[in-house]
């Protein structure tokens, strides 16, 4: 019997790669979006998903979604950290995770959820570790952190594992998994995810540090999140996603190469600077005093550090070849920004 699944966040960067997937696999898949046109638009793509529109902080609204569903692909966050009140926003993500497992732990047929997180989640705080493992986490309470998604990317995660851990909550006993996911490359889907790719959020400057990044390919992103829905060896683990390392530098060289076209149509307000890094190291490492540069950032712009799998054997990447992968991206966000309407919201 072909599971029915639900995939949140649908129609954003990763949700319809793993649409497409699990349509191509057999699956029954329904989808969750916010917007009604954008569904619209996925379903034309994919005409055998199943369109459901609703918010997961709103239980009435993805009911019908969740009804007589075997499992959930977590994708969606609804919480934006743009506040400075990490107070605030922590009290949203807590009210999120509460509310939507708790709608999910309703319905008795739902027996797995494979959640997306962050490598944010276990690689940063103010430590200086050369590896990184799913045996890590990210400190929430450190005060030198200078992105608040960083910190909301744990906490949410955290969250979720005390939830699914809870059986006076997970009243269902749904098995939880954790794609730690890094930086992602390649081709979006739908013309409005282009810039969470990457390379265009890199470069969208004015200045970028030359820092070193963690990637894999959007198409291997998708492909680990149905793993870990199918291997029963993936249940309650966090696994990190990443084969792909590169330095801002390097996707800069790469957009230079794209036709002038594409990089105008690509980044109409021209490139980001790409500051150099043997420059701003003795800076960074003094500058605790700095809300934006920190120790946290001075370690990922001098790039001493790595992330190792506990779990090598749950996934088998396809793509790995990070230059590639970024022009397949870049291409085809210049074609679909040529071509399409990619600014709905």
């Amino acid at each position: 019997m072909t599971d029915t699944v639900l995939v949140t966040g649908a129609t954003g960067y990763i949700g319809a790669w793993i649409v497409q997937d699990l349509v191509k696999k057999g699956y029954h898949v329904r989808g969750l979006s916010r917007s009604q046109q954008k569904a619209d638009v996925l379903k034309q793509l994919i005409p055998e998903v199943d369109m459901f529109i609703g918010n997961i902080t709103d239980p009435d609204s993805v009911k019908p979604a969740l009804e007589g569903v075997d499992g959930v692909f977590s994708v969606a966050t609804a919480v934006n950290p743009a506040s400075t009140d990490a107070t605030a926003w922590k009290a949203d993500m807590a009210n999120e995770i509460a509310t939507w497992f708790g709608a999910i732990a309703a319905q008795p047929t739902i027996k797995k959820v494979v959640m997306t997180g962050s490598e944010s989640a276990m690689g940063w705080g103010d430590q200086d570790k050369p590896v990184y493992t799913e045996a890590d986490w990210s400190d929430v309470d450190d005060p030198h952190q200078y992105d608040a998604y960083i910190t909301l990317k744990a906490v949410e995660e955290k969250l979720a594992w005390d939830f699914a851990h809870d059986p006076s909550k997970n009243t269902n006993h749904f098995q939880l998994s954790v794609s730690l996911v890094s930086g992602i490359v390649g081709p979006a889907l739908l013309p409005w995810s282009n810039h969470h790719s990457s390379p265009l959020s890199f470069l969208s400057g004015p200045s970028v540090p030359d820092f070193k990044f963690f990637a894999s390919d959007v198409r291997d992103v998708a492909g680990q999140h149905i793993a870990l829905y199918e291997n029963p060896e993936a249940a309650n683990k966090r696994v990190v996603l990443n084969n792909l390392v590169a330095r801002v530098s390097t996707v800069a060289e790469l957009v230079q190469q794209l036709p002038a076209a594409e990089q105008h149509i690509i980044f109409p307000n021209g490139i980001a600077t790409v500051l150099n890094a043997d420059v701003l190291m003795p800076v960074l490492n003094l500058s605790y005093g700095y809300a934006v540069v920190t120790k946290n950032l001075a370690r990922h712009v001098g790039g001493n550090y790595q992330y190792e799998t506990l779990y090598p054997q749950l996934y088998r990447y396809q793509y790995q070849d990070f230059i590639q992968s970024t022009l397949d991206g870049l291409h085809l966000a210049a074609k679909q920004l040529l071509t399409a309407d990619s600014t709905m919201k």
